[in-house]
């Protein structure tokens, strides 16, 4: 009698352990012979970012107008976990008020910065951070953390760099998936600092701040 070679060597296998446990040849070889398919993740990752015409260099007392160094242009970015909403209450229900949020899903939400900023009134060096909310009933703050690197639900107040009041607002329609957009906005005046605004939308609630870049001698 001729038998699948696979087969036989499931056999032997199970000889040698069938004291300890009692499989099913022919389920063990439906599962191999199963091909596996592909599924998606409740939520993925997104990125929003500001890109400037060149780069801090000399120690960041400098700047050099369209770098063409390897390290390329200088960037504002926030990198983020992308939950959905799926039909639920957000805001006071999966993000419950008075508690901090990792502001996304997942790990971490992660800031980086190439020149110095300032978001609503708190000043921010070059450098990485993660961002956090604390959400309210009648309002919100972002939370800058000097903490990096870690799980999203992973939180040490004593890494604050400091606390941000955010504006909100009601929407007319429902956010789907969550959206935090740096915009920028383009002054046609010559000597200008950059600025713009942070949003954060998501279900029928949308979150806001300004941002500007701070320069050492815009004082």
């Amino acid at each position: 009698m001729n038998r699948n070679p696979l087969a036989s060597q499931l056999i032997v296998v199970l000889a040698v352990v069938g004291g300890l446990m009692f499989v099913s040849v022919d389920v063990l070889l439906d599962a191999w012979q199963s091909p596996a398919r592909p599924n998606a993740a409740p939520s993925g990752r997104a990125t929003t970012a500001v890109s400037f015409d060149g780069r801090l260099m000399g120690g960041g007392r400098m700047w050099l107008n369209r770098s063409t160094s390897h390290s390329g242009p200088a960037w504002m970015t926030i990198d983020y976990g992308q939950p959905h909403a799926r039909g639920r209450t957000i805001f006071g229900d999966v993000v419950p008020y008075g508690r901090i949020w990792r502001l996304g899903a997942n790990t971490a939400t992660h800031l980086t910065l190439d020149l110095h900023v300032r978001i609503g009134e708190l000043e921010i060096p070059r450098g990485a951070y993660t961002l956090y909310m604390l959400p309210r009933e009648d309002g919100a703050d972002l939370v800058v953390s000097n903490q990096t690197r870690q799980w999203g639900t992973e939180y040490d107040d004593s890494l604050d760099l400091g606390r941000v009041p955010l504006r909100r607002r009601s929407l007319p329609e429902t956010v789907e998936s969550l959206a935090i957009t740096l915009q920028p906005s383009l002054s046609p005046t010559a000597g200008v600092l950059p600025s713009g605004l942070l949003r954060i939308a998501w279900g029928t609630m949308e979150f806001s701040v300004d941002w500007e870049v701070v320069w050492q001698d815009s004082e």
